[in-house]
Parts: C-alpha cells; structure tokens; sequence
C-alpha cells in the first residue's frame, strides 16, 4: 500500500516562514535524505538529459555525503513504563545502501543489531531474572524510499517509505522534513504500529529524527535520535517499556567503536555489510524458514512471545 494512500502529510504551512533560510541553501529534500541514510552518490545517476554543461563537473564528482555503505551507530536505554527505572542500556548499528531506481525512487538496503547491557556495570547482558537475553537483530531489510509532493510548500517533498521486504509488514508514514536555520535540516519519520499476529495483536509507536547539517562539516556527521514505546522485549514477562537511543551516522565499519566490531567479527560477521542484493535477501529468508519450525510461535523468523516480536526496534528506517 503506498504511504500517500494511507496517510496524510503534517499540515507543514508553517514551513513557510523558514522559506528565508534557503536563500543559501537550494537542497532538494529527497535528494538529501536518501543520501544521508543510505550513502546512495546521486550524481553518478544523472540521466543523459539534465547532463548539462552546468552540472557535468558535479557528475563527475562524488555528491557530499555519499558512501558505499553507511553505518548509523549509538546508544541508550531500555526503561520500565511507567515507572522510569532503567532496565538496561541498549548499543548497536544500522548498516545501509542505496541502490538507484529512478530519479524519484532508492531502495535501501539493511541490517541491523542491537545489545542489552548491564545499567550499572555496562557489561554485557545474557540473562535478566533468569531469562535468557538475546541482541535485537534483523538479517535483512528493504525499503522503498519515493519522492512524495508537499502541497503548502512544493520545495519541501517528503519522502514516501515503504516495506518491501523484512521480518513484517507494518504501514508507513511519509518522512516530512524541516529546516533548521540555513545549513540544518530536520527529518522526522514516525511509525504507528496496531497489527494482528499469531499471538495476538501487537502495538508499538517508534519515532525517528535525523538532522543534517547541509555543510557536511566533518566534525558534526549526521545525527540519529530515535524512540519507542511498545511492549517489552521477550526477557521481560510482562509490561510496556520505553526506549531511547542516539546515535550518528559513520561511514565505514572501521570506524565502529572497538567493542562492537569485536563483537560483530567474532559472532555476527553477517553485519559488517548491508544485504547485497534481492538475490541474497532471498536466500536469507529460505535460510530462515527452514531452519524455523512453523508451530514454534515464529513467523518468518522472528520469534514471538506473548504476541510480541523479539523487539519491535528498527522496523523502520
């Protein structure tokens, strides 16, 4: 279903009085986005036609931001709802590609894990009250990330996301951005989820924001805040927590913090890259299925308990 379909944007008139802000800046909103999260090098796609003599220089250049594979790594914390206590601190990434569909159309391809560690010492959780505590991980996601049209400010076009493959299917709404000033610009990508499973039905309500800095200043790369709120992971008997995390975005698995890439080359190697391909997305899901039993409560190879997936963490973007 296509996000334009099932929702509708933000009434974003107010952008209006940020118009004097880009009177430096010229950004297009999508062009900026699917670079920023995926690393995806726009220029290298400029059809025969807009190969003017005006930007053919640009073409031949790298576009600011771009990478091969984008790493958006950080930190945060698991709390208990409504009580606040913090049950454990979370770490891990998203690594992610762009791959060019059309000029108003990327998919992103990606991965990501994240760990529960100890609130106090920071170590490493493997159990909590006796239950065994395993990291959030997806193998494998892909998104279709589509130019959307702002009425109230047609320079401002939100991104349409959309699933196209991943552990579930949840509905998406449009990313809307935001300027912040003239050279920082705001993205806010919210997910509302209330779906039926073979447990039972599962709500959650995540929210990410992306900043940019359209400078692409070295020192301030850019940055990822994300929150959640939704059932507690599997360890957790029962109750609702809440999750907060910070993080930023890198450009290479190298420049990983040094406990996480240890973790990864020893014991989750699948993730110092994003997914290939379709090809390889496939064969992932026929490894899963085949080593998940059907009547195990696991669905395409997410495990559920009491009606709720291992954590509903980054089923967006």
């Amino acid at each position: 279903m296509s996000c334009a379909a099932a929702f509708s944007l933000p009434n974003m008139s107010n952008h209006q009085n940020y118009k004097k802000y880009r009177t430096k800046h010229d950004h297009d909103t999508f062009e900026s986005f699917v670079t920023m999260r995926t690393g995806i090098d726009l220029n290298n796609h400029l059809t025969t036609e807009s190969k003017t003599e005006s930007n053919r220089k640009e073409a031949e250049c790298p576009a600011p931001g771009s990478s091969e594979a984008v790493y958006w790594v950080g930190e945060g914390q698991l709390y208990e709802s409504p009580s606040g206590k913090i049950i454990a601190n979370i770490e891990g990434f998203d690594v992610s590609k762009g791959v060019f569909m059309d000029q108003n159309h990327i998919r992103q391809f990606s991965r990501k894990i994240f760990w529960f560690r100890d609130p106090n010492t920071n170590e490493l959780l493997t159990e909590y009250n006796g239950q065994p505590v395993q990291p959030i991980k997806y193998d494998w996601q892909v998104f279709d990330l589509k130019r959307g049209y702002n009425p109230n400010d047609p320079s401002m076009a939100p991104i349409l996301p959309s699933v196209v493959k991943g552990p579930r299917s949840v509905p998406c709404m449009p990313v809307t951005p935001r300027y912040a000033g003239s050279d920082v610009i705001h993205y806010q990508c919210p997910l509302f989820i209330d779906i039926e499973t073979p447990k039972g039905t599962y709500q959650a309500w995540e929210i990410y924001d992306y900043t940019l800095d359209l400078t692409h200043d070295a020192n301030r790369p850019p940055s990822l805040s994300w929150s959640r709120q939704g059932s507690n992971p599997p360890f957790i008997q029962d109750g609702m927590g809440v999750m907060h995390f910070l993080g930023h975005r890198l450009d290479s698995f190298e420049e990983l913090p040094e406990q996480i890439r240890t973790l990864v080359e020893e014991e989750y190697s699948l993730f110092q890259d994003p997914p290939m391909d379709m090809e390889e997305v496939h064969q992932l899901e026929q490894e899963t299925m085949m080593r998940t039993p059907s009547n195990n409560g696991s669905v395409n190879g997410v495990n559920k308990a009491n009606g709720r997936s291992t954590i509903s963490s980054g089923s967006r973007q």
